[in-house]
């Protein structure tokens, strides 16, 4: 029985992870129709800034964390009016030019000689050291990752309300829509879309924030979490929040399992994304959808 909670707990932890990387995706995707790409590596840039500030120059800690989520948000806002407005009406174009942000951020990450080598990095949050033991599964729990927790349900609860509930969410969805028709209704398309993108990018600081204190402020490692994530957005369709929620449970579930009851089989754990992304595509085929990314517009509103 403890050994059933502990792998619960691990997988909910793990979900969790990919959860909260993978709503920035779904939320940028099913408001542009634009695959955003850059999500990880906009997120590790200004995490290592936030790092910077706060370890080598001793701001206090959450000054640096909102200076890192505040540049990811300027990024945002840049890349937006920058690239994204150029290239309007061409979201294969739009996803092409975030795959180049993110080798842009990448790079930058590198060019820092004081970043480069520093990998692995303890991100210093005040909660270090801190956390719960649970008899029961006789594991311990971090506060850190009780915070992320806590906020990924925030970040669901506060995504889902805002496309359902609010003025600004119908504008989001109409222009995603029909941008024309939404334009003559009296919705600014350009505001909408500067408002996506700079809240997708400000998640992605956020998030990193919310990982490097337990992760380790690490390149490879939260890039490695990114990719996984796309393997549960695409369970939702990347339109579908409540579903990459689900995938991103399920892939916690399956890689804490193996870990826990089979750890013999060497490279099943980091096999899942592929083989649920395999499962997710014949599925998809199967039932004659086609479009990889969902069903489109339609869906989308």
């Amino acid at each position: 029985m403890g050994r059933l909670l502990q792998t619960l707990i691990i997988g909910v932890d793990n979900g969790a992870y990919y959860s909260l990387i993978a709503l920035g995706m779904v939320l940028v995707y099913r408001t542009t129709g634009v695959l955003n790409i850059a999500h990880g590596g906009v997120g590790v840039l200004c995490g290592f800034i936030a790092w910077d500030v706060i370890t080598l120059r001793h701001w206090p800690y959450y000054l640096g964390v909102a200076l890192g989520i505040v540049v990811a948000i300027v990024l945002g806002l840049a890349f937006e009016r920058l690239v994204i407005r150029k290239l309007a009406g061409r979201p294969d174009l739009q996803t092409v030019s975030t795959l180049a942000l993110f080798l842009l951020t990448q790079s930058a990450v590198f060019l820092v000689p004081w970043w480069g080598n520093t990998w692995g990095q303890l991100f210093p949050s005040p909660l270090l050291g801190h956390g719960v033991h649970i008899p029961v599964a006789n594991y311990s729990i971090s506060w850190d990752q009780i915070v992320l927790l806590i906020v990924g349900v925030l970040i669901f609860a506060g995504l889902w309300f805002l496309l359902r509930r609010t003025r600004l969410g119908m504008a989001m969805r109409a222009v995603s829509d029909d941008a024309t028709a939404a334009r003559i209704m009296g919705v600014p398309p350009n505001r909408v879309s500067a408002t996506v993108w700079a809240m997708a990018f400000g998640l992605s600081g956020l998030t990193t924030m919310l990982l490097a204190p337990i992760l380790f402020l690490d390149n490879t490692s939260l890039t490695g979490l990114t990719l996984k994530a796309l393997t549960v957005s695409f369970i939702g369709g990347l339109v579908s929040l409540p579903l990459t929620v689900v995938g991103a449970m399920l892939l916690g579930g399956l890689e804490a399992y193996s870990q826990t009851y089979a750890p013999d089989v060497t490279g099943l754990s980091d096999a899942w994304p592929f083989i649920l992304l395999v499962v997710v595509l014949l599925w998809r085929f199967a039932h004659g959808r086609n479009n990889l990314f969902g069903d489109g517009a339609v869906a989308r509103a």
